[in-house]
């Protein structure tokens, strides 16, 4: 296994988070307020330009009830 540039990993997490919200169909904005997270610092992990804290990963994966690892997953709709 090949080691992952941070950007990617951040990039990773974004794209992971949506892809989980919306199958639980569950809007972004309510994510980041039941996550207890600021919009701005959100919508930055979000587009992958703020790290999230692995706090941070946590309360994300508690409100979309998986396990904090699934974030880091590569998202299913970007596999090759």
């Amino acid at each position: 296994m090949e080691p992952v540039e941070p950007d990617e990993l951040r990039a990773r997490v974004g794209a992971r988070v949506r892809e989980l919200a919306k199958r639980r169909k569950l809007h972004l904005v309510d994510l980041a307020e039941q996550a207890g997270l600021s919009r701005g610092h959100f919508w930055g992990i979000l587009k992958g330009s703020s790290a999230a804290t692995t706090d941070y990963l946590c309360r994300i994966a508690k409100v979309l009830e998986v396990d904090p690892l699934e974030l880091l997953r590569p998202s299913k709709s970007t596999k090759g």
